[in-house]
C-alpha cells in the first residue's frame, strides 16, 4: 500500500511539473525589437509586449515599425509636431 501511494504522488508531482507556467524573471529581452525597430529602438520597452508572444518576432517587430513609421510620415506631412512620440503611441499604445 505505501509503494502505490508513494508512485501515486511521483505521478502527481510528475503532472504538475509539466502544467506549471514558468514565472517570468528579470527585465523582458528586447533584442530582437532593437534589431528590428532602426530610429525608434527607444520605444522597444513600449512595444515589446505587441510582438513578445509571436511565433515570428522578427516580422512582427519590422512590421510594427513600418506602421510606426508610416504615422510618423503622416504627422510631418499633415504640419504636426513631436510625431514619433504620436506615432509610437497611436501604434504601440500609451
Amino acid at each position: 500500500m505505501q509503494f502505490s501511494a508513494i508512485i501515486s504522488m511521483g505521478l502527481f508531482a510528475v503532472a504538475l511539473a509539466q502544467t506549471s507556467t514558468p514565472t517570468p524573471s528579470g527585465p523582458p529581452d528586447l533584442t530582437t525589437c532593437q534589431e528590428e525597430a532602426g530610429p525608434y529602438a527607444d520605444a522597444c520597452p513600449k512595444c515589446n509586449s505587441k510582438c513578445e508572444n509571436s511565433s515570428a518576432k522578427s516580422e512582427c517587430f519590422n512590421s510594427l515599425f513600418t506602421a510606426v513609421n508610416y504615422v510618423e510620415s503622416q504627422c510631418w506631412q499633415h504640419g504636426g509636431s513631436n510625431c514619433k512620440s504620436v506615432a509610437v503611441n497611436q501604434v504601440c499604445g500609451q
